[in-house]
């Protein structure tokens, strides 16, 4: 089974979902203590790296989780979105901006074949277009398809809470080439 890694874990949302798909959450990497707890038990084959993600780089966490390079097909996560959100302060300038570039420099050092973030829709707002920008340098090589949007009410979710997915993959030889036109 391909192993992910799961940055900004949390309890383990996006971990149930790669999980359901097939892939083997080798790890997860959360620094607060109550959702790093819950992940371990909603998880508990996964290797819990509870450390700030901004004193990590690609081989530290592929030391920390166990996780073979050529054994590391994707990256999932959900960079904190504080200053992001509309129900925030909208702050340009808040320190948490800083996790959702780590989220693509992480991912450019590893270079699994693909990868999926998720955020809140304030991260689209032309104020942080230069936070993306940076963000996807990383992965100038990685094919991005365009932001979705997902309201999960209309999953069977009991919300109407709407985030934006970020999903990029590379060409690898274990995978036939297609276009995004063959995904939609």
């Amino acid at each position: 089974m391909p192993d992910i890694i799961d940055l900004f874990a949390g309890a383990g949302g996006l971990s149930l979902g790669a999980s359901r798909a097939g892939f083997n959450v080798a790890a997860a990497v959360e620094i607060d203590s109550h959702a790093i707890e819950s992940h371990a038990i909603n998880f508990p084959n996964s290797v819990h790296i509870q450390r700030d993600i901004m004193d990590l780089n690609g081989q530290m966490l592929l030391e920390l989780s166990g996780v073979r390079s050529d054994n590391l097909i994707g990256i999932i996560g959900g960079p904190p979105c504080q200053g992001f959100s509309s129900i925030g302060q909208g702050d340009i300038n808040d320190i948490r901006n800083h996790l959702f570039e780590k989220f693509f420099a992480l991912v450019g050092q590893l270079r699994p074949i693909f990868f999926v973030a998720e955020n809140v829709p304030g991260i689209m707002n032309s104020k942080y277009t230069a936070i993306r920008e940076i963000a996807f340098s990383h992965v100038a090589d990685y094919h991005l398809l365009p932001p979705i949007s997902i309201n999960a009410s209309e999953y069977g979710a009991p919300t109407t809470r709407t985030r934006y997915f970020f999903i990029g993959f590379r060409e690898h030889p274990t995978i036939r080439s297609f276009t995004i036109n063959d995904i939609e």
